[in-house]
């Protein structure tokens, strides 16, 4: 599942890539993202989930960086990065990578992770 998030992860300042249920568990968490510790610094994901409401995309801007959150058909899709970052880059690579993530989950997760 790591190669779908390839390119986001290769923009510069990108520090990882967090992929959440509906329910807030995490359903993908990039080797970036464990090499930064994001989930460790957070781990109260359903209870962001239930704040953001359904909303379809918010931009979280702090002092030492900031953290994209996309909803998909089944969850969120986190990006956490350095202030830095392209967040232009960062959303169209998140527009390009939505369709095929719906399109390997109509074949079911297995295929998400065969790869």
């Amino acid at each position: 599942m790591e190669e779908y998030f390839k390119d986001i992860i290769a923009i510069n300042g990108v520090q990882g890539v967090i992929l959440l249920d509906a329910a807030g568990k995490v359903v993908f968490e990039s080797v970036a993202a464990l090499r930064t510790g994001i989930k460790q610094r957070y781990t109260n994901w359903k209870k962001l989930l239930d704040t953001v409401g359904n909303i379809r995309e918010a931009d979280f801007v702090f002092d030492n960086g900031r953290v994209y959150l996309r909803k998909t058909e089944n969850g969120y899709l986190l990006v956490s990065m350095q202030s830095f970052a392209s967040i232009a880059m960062v959303k169209l690579n998140c527009d390009i990578l939505l369709p095929q993530l719906k399109s390997d989950k109509n074949k079911g997760l297995k295929a998400l992770f065969r790869r």
